[in-house]
C-alpha cells in the first residue's frame, strides 16, 4: 500500500497527514504510514457516510472486508489442516465480506467459493446463504472451512447438514467456534444477539456434527491465538475513533461513536471471558462420512 501524502486526495487530507508525521517526529514515536494514511483517507474521503455503522466499524478496526479479528496467517493456519492439493475446490462459510477468500487466494492456489451473511464487496465467488443450496449442489468441494457460523445459527443442526452437503464424502471440514467451558453458559455480554440460547460446549458441537454426517478427527484449542488476533487489532480502534471524530455530520458522528463504544464493550467482554477461562475458541476437524 502506498503511503505518501501526495497520493491522498484533497489539500486538507494532505495537510492532515503531514501534520501527523510532524507530530510523530516531535513526540518521538514510530509513525505507522499505512495506518495513518488509512485514517486520513477515511476522515476526508467520506467512507463513513453511506454504509451501515456496524459494517463500517468492523472494517475500520479489523481490516478491509473483515467482520472480526483475523489475519492471513490466522486463516492459513486452519487451511493447512485440510491437507489439500493444488487447485482443490474449497468452500468457505463465514467469509465476512471476502477477507478470508482474499487470505486464501494469496496463500493457496485453491478454487474457492465463499458464503457470508453480508456481501458488501462484489465478487463472483462470494454468495449469500440464500444461494447456498443451488451453488453447493452444482459443485461439492474437496474441503471446507467454517468460521464462527455454526454457533450463530438458531438451527445449527440444519446448518451442519448444509456443510456436509457442501463437500464430497471423505472430505475434511474445519469448524472454528466459540465454545463454552460447561453446558448451559449464556455469556450474554459476549453474545447479546443470542437471547434464546447460550454458548454451546464442545460435547454439544461434536454431537451436532456427528448427527450431520461427520466423524470428529480431532479438536484443537485456539484460544490463545485468537486472543492474539484481538490484541493485534486494538490499533485499529484509534484510527476509527480519529476518523469518526473528524466527521462534520453530527448525527452520523454520534451514531458511529455509539456503535464504536458498543463494539469495544463486546470485544472487551469476549477477551475477558477467554482470559478467565469461561470461553474458548476451538477448531473441530471433521471428516464427511461416506453415504
Amino acid at each position: 500500500m502506498a503511503s505518501t501524502a501526495t497520493e491522498l486526495g484533497g489539500l486538507r487530507a494532505r495537510l492532515d497527514y503531514t501534520g501527523r508525521q510532524f507530530h510523530a517526529w516531535w513526540e518521538g514515536y514510530a509513525f505507522d504510514r499505512d495506518a495513518e494514511r488509512a485514517a486520513v483517507a477515511a476522515k476526508h474521503a467520506g467512507v463513513f457516510v453511506d454504509l451501515p455503522a456496524n459494517e463500517v466499524l468492523t472494517g475500520a478496526i479489523w481490516g478491509e472486508a473483515r467482520a472480526e479479528p483475523g489475519s492471513p496467517s490466522w486463516t492459513l493456519r486452519f487451511a493447512q489442516l485440510l491437507s489439500l492439493p493444488l487447485k482443490a475446490q474449497v468452500t468457505v462459510f463465514g467469509s465476512s465480506a471476502g477477507a478470508l477468500l482474499d487470505d486464501l487466494s494469496n496463500g493457496t492456489r485453491w478454487k474457492m467459493m465463499g458464503f457470508s451473511r453480508g456481501t458488501s464487496r462484489k465478487r463472483r465467488n462470494l454468495h449469500t446463504y440464500d444461494d447456498a443450496l443451488n451453488q453447493i449442489s452444482a459443485r461439492p468441494a474437496q474441503g471446507g472451512l467454517c468460521f464462527f457460523e455454526l454457533g450463530m445459527e438458531k438451527n445449527p443442526a440444519a446448518f451442519a447438514a448444509l456443510c456436509a452437503q457442501a463437500v464430497v464424502p471423505g472430505a475434511t471440514v474445519v469448524f472454528i467456534e466459540y465454545v463454552a467451558v460447561r453446558r448451559g453458559v449464556r455469556l450474554r455480554g459476549c453474545f447479546p444477539d443470542r437471547p434464546n440460547y447460550g454458548v454451546r460446549n464442545d460435547t454439544e458441537f461434536e454431537k451436532m456434527l456427528r448427527e450431520a454426517g461427520f466423524s470428529i478427527a480431532d479438536t484443537r484449542d485456539e484460544t490463545s491465538g485468537f486472543m492474539g488476533q484481538i490484541t493485534a487489532g486494538w490499533a485499529g480502534w484509534r484510527s476509527a475513533y480519529d476518523a469518526i471524530r473528524g466527521l462534520e455530520d453530527g448525527v452520523r458522528r454520534a451514531e458511529l461513536m455509539h456503535e464504536l463504544a458498543r463494539e469495544a464493550k463486546l470485544w472487551a467482554e469476549r477477551f475477558d471471558a477467554m482470559k478467565s477461562g469461561q470461553l474458548r475458541v476451538v477448531a473441530f476437524r471433521a471428516i464427511r462420512k461416506s453415504d
